[in-house]
Order: structure tokens, then C-alpha cells, then sequence
């Protein structure tokens, strides 16, 4: 039996007035895992009108309030700890290992976070003048709408839902239409520790159509996004009719720095972790490696033999640790890309074809792929291919290798790999990028910002700058002499 779902609109699960639903796939073997309505706009208007009725009851808690409520959805999640991994590994493909242990738990912790930190949110006092007093507040911005990806399909709402809720906004959240299971257990979640009706509305259907309009809705004040660089662009053409107020994280290419003082084989772990982390489904993964001429057949060859070692198959088994990507249209624009690498006269290295095993054929599977000798002309290496494909292509100079990185119209993210902080340091102030790791890359704090430059987007998520993402800074005049004339009142006389 195939599991139908419905939305969240107001508290009450309902469903599309049209009566439509959506098939949910399993992308580890082609099953329907689920049915969800398939709503249109006049649904997302309800769901925008129950949150803005909603709006004003919920912005007059207290902080510490909605603090608790947060706190105790992340003792819930936690409560619901096998079952959310397995729902997210059957409508996404992400292995059980990776959900149990690293997407369920870090659901729980940002929600944690952003309940002990949004209290510590203060306003300011300004010392403009002895007469008078200036202070600033913070202010809800009321209904937000939060668009969410698919690669991570209940982390990247828990970023956006937990900073939302929080400063007392109310929220429509348009999951991705082919992983929004995870999203519609999170809003049942949310109301079970006490979120009141319409302070979290989860409504399904097509971005070209319940997409757009939440972006357009002249009673929703923000949209957060995360996803691609080209959806990004036509939300911000959507929203300037509105003046609405925009959070895009978008795309990235980003690049991995191999200096020849590197430590090498602490390097190539990093290189195999940050390109085939799940299955290179990550904005931030890295897919462009620059390694120091004096370095680079060692690492090549450590690189791809590491790689051969990765097990991959059915994602519900624990030792599985390369699930397949998330529906065949994409696994098909990834074998593209490969093509035209193989095509534009990279080297391969390793994988470029579908695993052919009982637990692959069946499903959306790329195998790792690495290319050597790689030009910075090639497509592959300038288009986010958001998949396990990584291109390495050797440099002579310091000089080079910045020239190399920065050779992107993204900016979200680049790895330096040096024993020389202090040259790294000046490095990563060369780098046009939002993140800078060294000796890392690919790892995130609930208390580090998270956000690019370019064609990457602007905003943040996490930390504590989210909060301003969400809130509106008020100013508010005292008047402090009690006098009914002002001495420059008479400068209209």
C-alpha cells in the first residue's frame, strides 16, 4: 500500500482543493513511497491566510515562550529518531547511516541552538543627544515563506523554520516536490510541542505553481530559498514587483586548494569526504581540485584509490555509504556533464558509468567519478553538476591557484590544504567565497554563518546573523524634555 499524505494548513491536515496528488519515488529502486496533494494556488492562499492569522498571537510570546516550544521539538524529533531517517532515506536515497547520524540529530541540535540563542537577542540605545532617547527593537516580519531543497530535505527547512519561528514569525514552507515527506512529518512535530495552528503551514505542489505564488503573495513578507542559481534569479524578478525581502542561498563550484606543503593523505580524505559526501548533492560540495604540481600524481592516485573503496548500494542498509541521487532526470543531466568532460579531453580516472549490480540497476546511481587534467575552460568545471563528479587539474603558482578559484561566478565555498596557516590565512582573504576552510572543508556549525557572494546568493543562514534575516529592526524616538516647542521648531517661522 502507497501512503497518502495531505498538507498543513491552519493546524488540520487537508487536502489539494483540486483533489491532485503526486507520487512520491523511492530513487534506491523506482517504488512510489507516497502520494501528496498536489496543490495549486488557491490552496496557498489559505495557508498564507491562516498564518496571517496566526501572525499576531504568536509574535506576542515572549521569547522565551517560543523558545520552549523550540526546545521541545527537539526533544520530539529526537523522540522520532528512526522513524524521520527512514522517511528521508526512502523519499531521498540519502543512506540510513548518514540520516540516523548526521541529518536527524543536527535537525534536533539547530533547533536547540535556536532556542537558547534567540534569547540573548538584544536592542540598542543610542546616545544621540541629552533631551532625548533612541532605542532600537527587534520586530517580527510576520508571514515568511520558506522554499527548500532537495538535498537535504529536513536539515534545510529545520535552518530556515527554527530562526523563523523563533523571532515570532509564521511560516508557509513549499518543500521540494519529490521529497517533501520528512518536511509534513516535521509540521506534525511542530504542532505536538506546541506550536499554535498557522505558525507552520506545509503546503506541496509545483514551484511553478504553488512556488510562484508564494513569492508573489502580497501578505507573505520574506521568502527564504535554497537551490538553484537559475530558480533564485526568477524569484528575485517574482519578488521585486512586491519589494519583498529576499534570503537566496544558491549555487556553488567551489574549489579545493592543495599546497605542496600539504599533508597529503589528510588532504585526499578531505577530497573523497567533500566531493562524495552524498553523492555530491551538497551547494558546498567541492568539484574543482587544484593541486600543487610537486603533489599532484600522489594525490591523484591516493584520491582514486580511496574513492574505489566506497561501498555503494542500497541506501537501508548501515554500511552502505553511497546512495544513488535523487530522481532520473537528474542522474541523466549528471552523465551529460560526464560526457562532455570526456568529450572536451579530461582524463578519467575513475567511475563515469551506472553501477550494473542486484541493488543499483534498479535505481538512480552514479558512480564516483574523477577526472584528471582538467581545464578551468571546461564546462564541467565552471557548471555546478551537483553530483559525485570531481575534476583535479594540476597549478604551478600561488598566484595560480587563487586566479583558479576564483575563476567562477559562484562564491560559496573553497578548501586551502597547507601546513603554513599563516599563508592560508592570506589565501582565504584572496578567495571570493562566503565560507574559507583550512585543512577542511565541507563541515557546519549551528553557531557559524552560512551564506555566499556572486552568483551564490546573499544572506545568511545559522548563527546568530540569521536572526537579523528574520526580524526588522525598529527605531524608536523619546522625547525626554517634556516642552511642547523644540528650539528648532522655529526654524519654520
Amino acid at each position: 500500500m502507497v501512503q497518502e499524505f495531505k498538507v498543513l494548513i491552519g493546524g488540520e491536515w487537508v487536502d489539494s482543493a483540486t483533489g491532485r496528488t503526486m507520487q512520491v519515488i523511492n530513487p534506491a529502486n523506482g517504488d512510489v513511497v507516497g502520494k501528496v496533494p498536489k496543490c495549486s494556488s488557491a490552496d496557498l492562499d489559505r495557508a498564507v491566510e491562516a498564518a496571517k492569522k496566526a501572525a499576531p498571537g504568536w509574535a506576542s510570546k515572549t521569547m522565551a515562550e517560543r523558545s520552549k516550544v523550540l526546545l521541545k521539538l527537539s526533544q520530539v524529533i529526537m523522540a522520532h529518531h528512526e522513524e524521520l531517517a527512514k522517511l528521508e532515506t526512502m523519499e531521498h536515497g540519502s543512506p540510513i547511516r548518514k540520516t540516523m547520524n548526521f541529518d536527524v540529530p543536527l535537525c534536533a541540535e539547530q533547533f536547540e541552538y535556536f532556542a537558547g540563542v534567540a534569547r540573548s537577542m538584544t536592542g540598542e540605545t543610542l546616545p544621540v543627544g541629552p533631551w532625548c532617547s533612541s532605542i532600537t527593537v527587534k520586530e517580527p516580519l510576520g508571514v515568511v515563506g520558506l522554499i527548500t531543497p532537495w538535498n537535504f530535505p529536513a536539515l534545510m527547512v529545520v535552518w530556515k523554520l527554527g530562526a523563523a519561528m523563533v523571532t515570532g514569525n509564521t511560516c508557509v514552507v513549499k518543500p521540494p516536490s519529490i521529497a517533501p515527506l520528512t518536511t509534513l512529518k516535521l509540521g506534525e512535530l511542530a504542532m505536538e510541542a506546541g506550536a499554535p495552528p498557522g505558525v507552520v503551514n506545509v503546503i506541496t505542489g509545483p514551484g511553478e505553481d504553488v512556488g510562484e505564488a508564494l513569492v508573489q503573495h502580497p501578505d507573505v513578507a520574506k521568502i527564504g530559498f535554497t537551490g538553484d542559481t537559475a530558480t533564485g534569479k526568477r524569484i528575485m524578478n517574482l519578488a521585486s514587483n512586491s519589494v519583498k525581502s529576499l534570503g537566496l542561498e544558491l549555487g556553488g563550484k567551489n574549489a579545493f586548494v592543495v599546497m605542496p606543503d600539504a599533508d597529503v593523505d589528510a588532504a585526499v580524505e578531505g577530497a573523497v569526504w567533500s566531493a562524495f559526501f552524498n553523492s555530491g548533492q551538497v551547494c558546498a560540495a567541492a568539484s574543482r581540485f587544484y593541486v600543487h604540481e610537486s603533489l599532484y600524481e600522489e594525490f591523484v592516485d591516493k584520491m582514486v584509490a580511496m574513492a574505489k573503496t566506497l561501498r555503494y548500494g542500497d541506501p537501508m542498509k548501515m554500511e552502505t555509504v553511497i546512495g544513488p541521487v535523487a530522481y532520473a532526470a537528474h542522474r541523466d543531466k549528471i552523465e551529460w556533464y560526464i560526457d562532455g568532460a570526456k568529450k572536451a579531453g579530461a582524463k578519467l580516472l575513475l567511475g563515469g558509468e551506472r553501477p550494473d549490480t542486484e541493488e543499483t540497476r534498479n535505481g538512480f546511481f552514479v558512480a564516483p567519478t574523477i577526472f584528471g587534467n582538467c581545464a578551468n575552460t571546461m564546462e564541467f568545471m565552471q557548471e555546478e553538476i551537483f553530483g559525485p563528479v570531481a575534476g583535479i587539474a594540476p597549478f604551478k603558482t600561488q598566484e595560480e591557484a587563487v586566479a583558479l578559484a576564483n575563476d567562477t561566478r559562484y562564491g560559496l565555498s573553497a578548501s586551502i590544504w597547507t601546513r603554513d596557516l599563516r599563508n592560508g590565512m592570506a589565501m582565504a582573504g584572496q578567495i571570493k567565497a562566503g565560507t574559507v576552510w583550512l585543512n577542511e572543508h565541507l563541515i557546519v556549525f549551528c553557531e557559524t554563518p552560512w551564506g555566499g557572494c556572486k552568483q551564490s546568493g546573499w544572506g545568511k543562514d545559522l548563527s546568530t546573523m540569521v536572526l537579523e534575516e528574520y526580524t526588522m529592526t525598529k527605531h524608536i524616538y523619546i522625547d525626554l524634555t517634556g516642552q511642547p516647542v523644540k528650539p528648532w521648531y522655529g526654524l519654520l517661522k
